[in-house]
Order: C-alpha cells, then sequence, then structure tokens
C-alpha cells in the first residue's frame, strides 16, 4: 500500500523544514570567533545555549562547552574559555535545554564571576547562579521605611506613569504617524495626562489607570501582520497572522497560544534576569515591593521595576517581528494549543535582547527615584559597589 509510503514523506518533509530553520537561525546568531589576529579587545558577551544533551565540565584548567543538538544534521558546537578570558561570556543561559554541569564547571563559574541562567519554555527564570549577595541594612531599613510610610506609592505612580510614557514612545516608532497609530497615541496621552493632572489616591485606581492605557496600547498590535512563508505546506492558526492579544492559556500569559507571546516570555525573563541581578548588586533587598504582592521571598521589586522597561522591550521584539518572515517550523504547536519557540531561534531572540543599555539605565533612574536624597552617604559607600554611586549622585 501507498498509505505508509506517504505518511513517511510527509514526516520527512517535516523533518527536513525543521531542520532547515534550526540551520536558518543558527547562522543569524554570527558566533564571534574566540581569538582573532591583531585584535585583542576586551568581549563579555552573553553565551546562550539549547538543545539535548548540554554538557559544562572543565578539561585542563578550562570550561569546556558543548552545546546541545536541536535538529539534524548539525554540527555540534564547542566553545572553550580560559581563566580570565578576555571573551568569557558575561553570563551563560540555558534556553529549555537539558545535559549536565559538572561541580568542578560550577566552581570554575564562580570564580571567574560568570552567572548561570536557565529559562524554562514559559519564560520563568528555573536557577540563577549570581554572585554572592549581602542586603545592606541601611538600604533595607529606608526600603521599608519607604513601604509604610506612603513614599512607596508615590514611587508607584512614578513607575506606572514612566510606562505608559514609554508605551507611547513605542506606539510612536512602530506606527510611523499612521491613522490608526494616532488614535492610540491620543487615548495614551490621555491616560498620562489624568495621571499628572488628577493624580490617583490609591493602588486599586492607580492600576486602573494603567489598564485603561494598557488596553489601547494593545489594542495597536492588532494592527500589525506578520509575514509568513510556506503555509501551503503547513498552516497555521488564522490569529497567528496578526500579531494578537497577549494573554495566553487559562489567562496565564506563561502558557503562549501565539508566538510573539512566545517570543516575549523569553524576552521578559531576561529582562527580570538582568534588573534582578542590578539591584542585588547593590545591596538592595528585592522582595521588599511596591506594586506587586509579596511573599514566599518573592522578587517583588524586580517585578515593580521591570514594569517601565517591558514598553522597552517590546519595541524591540515588534521592530523584529515586523521586519522578519517566519515558517511554521520557527514554531512548535502541541496538543493544548501551547505555542513554544523552535530552540534556535529562541537562541536568538535571547541575544537580540541580552544587555541593551536601557535595562541599566531606566532601573537605575528609577533606583534614583525611589531612594532620592534621604538616604546616607554612609550607607550608599559601605556596598563599595560601582552601581551605588548613581544613588549617591542625587544626595
Amino acid at each position: 500500500m501507498n498509505l505508509p509510503l506517504t505518511n513517511t514523506t510527509s514526516q520527512n518533509d517535516n523533518d527536513n523544514a525543521w531542520a532547515e530553520r534550526g540551520e536558518y537561525w543558527q547562522k543569524k546568531l554570527n558566533p564571534v570567533p574566540q581569538y582573532k589576529a591583531r585584535k585583542r579587545r576586551i568581549l563579555h558577551k552573553p553565551l546562550v545555549l539549547s538543545g539535548h544533551g548540554i554538557r559544562l565540565n572543565i578539561d585542563r584548567g578550562t570550561l569546556l562547552i558543548k552545546c546541545g543538538f536541536t535538529h539534524y544534521p548539525q554540527e555540534r558546537e564547542e566553545h572553550r574559555f580560559f581563566p580570565r578570558d578576555r571573551q568569557l561570556p558575561s553570563r551563560i543561559v540555558i534556553l529549555d535545554g537539558d545535559g549536565s554541569i559538572t561541580f568542578d564547571a560550577l566552581q570554575w563559574l564562580s570564580a571567574q564571576g560568570v552567572a548561570l541562567v536557565q529559562i524554562n519554555w514559559q519564560g520563568h527564570l528555573a536557577s540563577i547562579g549570581q554572585a554572592d549577595y549581602a542586603a545592606n541594612p541601611d538600604l533595607v531599613k529606608r526600603q521599608l521605611e519607604i513601604r509604610d510610610n506612603g513614599e512607596g506609592f508615590e514611587f508607584s505612580k512614578w513607575l506606572i506613569l514612566k510606562k505608559i510614557e514609554n508605551c507611547h514612545e513605542t506606539i510612536k516608532r512602530i506606527s510611523d504617524n499612521s491613522p490608526e497609530g494616532e488614535l492610540i497615541l491620543q487615548k495614551i496621552e490621555a491616560q498620562i495626562l489624568a495621571l499628572k493632572k488628577n493624580p490617583p489616591v490609591n493602588l486599586n485606581s492607580l492600576l486602573a489607570v494603567e489598564g485603561i492605557a494598557a488596553a489601547a496600547y494593545f489594542r495597536y498590535w492588532y494592527t500589525l501582520s506578520l509575514k509568513w512563508k510556506g503555509l501551503g505546506r503547513k498552516p497555521v492558526p488564522q490569529e497567528w497572522l496578526r500579531v494578537g492579544t497577549r494573554i495566553g492559556s487559562n489567562d496565564s500569559n506563561q502558557f503562549a497560544l501565539h508566538p510573539v507571546n512566545a517570543i516575549l516570555n523569553y524576552v521578559y525573563a531576561v529582562l527580570e534576569n538582568q534588573v534582578r541581578g542590578q539591584i542585588l548588586a547593590m545591596g538592595i533587598d528585592p522582595t521588599i515591593s511596591y506594586m506587586h504582592s509579596s511573599g514566599n521571598n518573592r522578587p517583588s521589586l524586580v517585578f515593580d521595576l521591570m514594569e517601565p522597561v517591558r514598553p522597552v522591550m517590546d519595541q524591540k521584539v515588534l521592530d523584529f517581528v515586523i521586519k522578519h518572515t517566519f515558517s511554521p517550523d520557527d514554531f512548535i504547536l502541541n496538543k493544548n494549543g501551547i505555542c513554544r519557540l523552535h530552540p534556535q531561534f529562541a537562541r536568538v531572540i535571547v541575544k537580540l535582547v541580552q544587555d541593551m543599555p536601557e535595562i541599566e539605565t531606566i532601573t537605575a533612574a528609577n533606583l534614583k527615584k525611589l531612594f532620592g536624597g534621604n538616604i546616607s552617604k554612609k550607607a550608599v559607600n559601605s556596598q563599595n559597589s560601582p552601581e551605588l554611586s548613581i544613588v549617591n549622585n542625587s544626595i
């Protein structure tokens, strides 16, 4: 019978398409050779890994990294780093991969100050290896005072104002003066004006203003189309033809029903990791927050500080998805309708947003606003950290 042959042929076509998209996105990574003659630049870029069979171990005093396999055929990538290597990664990010790491590799990474981060397909930070954290008691005391004396709510209003202003900037840049964009900008401007002229008196009313602005903000996303190829061979859901809603399965963004949401889950995980690292380096307690609920050692302050940066990350993502033509094989759609990224494509996305300078500058400005001139120089100087000079400048 010809039926089994037909099924086998179809499966082979799917496997070939998956491998082709893996090769396509892998080439987009454009890895920098570890050594270039006559060029002794210091490059501390994040190293992003994915796939099956990732391995990190020590080989003759060096860190040997074997990347995972994501498709067949595939040549295995390897990276070797020496102690104090001029191209040692600033961090190693593992995206929903599997494999192993030896104890001596963990010790090596700790000695070299290289953070190890694992992000699963939902965008959760599964594990983080950071430098030692010690809270500055003076800063923690000040954080608690701000939370309890009403200054925390004023800080929350500042964060939401900056978030809505950045939403306005994102739509302005993406819409390119389109009529639809102008209408959305007017709605967002109205909420900025409301925050300034009639400030909310409690958190619920503040979040209501944010919600109105967010509704207008995401309404413009619905007007943006995605470019596809290969739909005759492998169709995609009708909703995937446009950017779509941010809501996922069971009203949870972590269970993405749309490719752009799956992309954003990785992007926001990168943002969370970098904001967390920035405040830990300053000796600030990440569990003392002013908007997000806290408890069970939840880093709620990180989520507070992420809010004004999210629209900046959104702009980067929207620029990317509008300019690229996608294939159905860039994504995995499971039986529950949950969308995941091709592992090589996920590496490209994470590399796209790693170490964006806006993350550090916006977060530093917001921390400066949080502590203002009420924090003592003694508290700042006791941490001996260059990041703390940002707060010190405001005194």
